[in-house]
């Protein structure tokens, strides 16, 4: 059995102005797919670019926080993708994608029976389906991963200016209390 998909995963440290290109050779009718996602950085998002080998833009988007892109190869040869942080004078990006290649279907074998074909026809629809799934579970864990930052960073920040309001109430107090004290403070003057 070939693999049926290779996973190339990549966390990218992009700085303020650049852009950054990877390649991947593909076969024609070959299968791939790509998803990413902005981990730290700014307002989390990048401009994403994917071209095939004559130079055709394949999928592009401006200003992404995350997304997910699959397609199949047209021609042979390199395919390239490109994350750009050019609209960031300021920020480094932490940039997490993933390519996914799919391998070419084997031939049939012309000397198995009809139900092995069927099955393993059957074997290949649940691998490709197993495929997503994991896919899926890497997307949403990449996401989980994002957003508990930023619950944590919002929960730290509530907390600090829960004190900083108890301390503010404390020091009302303590001066009312003050205040009205000296209020009916009785002065006697001999």
């Amino acid at each position: 059995f070939n693999l049926e998909s290779v996973y190339k995963a990549v966390v990218s440290t992009q700085s303020t102005g650049a852009e950054e290109c990877f390649y991947e050779e593909l076969l024609p009718n070959q299968k791939a797919g790509l998803s990413f996602e902005v981990a730290e950085g700014g307002f989390l998002d990048v401009d994403v670019t994917l071209r095939d080998p004559n130079g055709g833009v394949l999928y592009s988007a401006n200003q992404e926080t995350e997304g997910r892109f699959r397609f199949s190869a047209s021609v042979g040869g390199n395919y390239v993708f490109c994350f750009s942080n050019a609209m960031s004078t300021v920020t480094p990006k932490v940039l997490k994608f993933k390519m996914i290649v799919i391998a070419p279907k084997e031939a049939d074998s012309s000397d198995m029976s009809e139900e092995d074909k069927k099955i393993k026809s059957m074997i290949g629809d649940l691998r490709n389906q197993l495929r997503e799934v994991k896919e899926e579970q890497d997307y949403m864990e990449i996401r989980d991963t994002a957003h508990s930052e930023i619950n944590k960073n919002t929960n730290r920040r509530v907390v600090i200016w829960a004190f900083f309001e108890f301390a503010l109430l404390l020091c009302m107090t303590l001066g009312q209390i003050y205040y009205i004290k000296r209020f009916f403070e009785v002065r006697r003057v001999i």
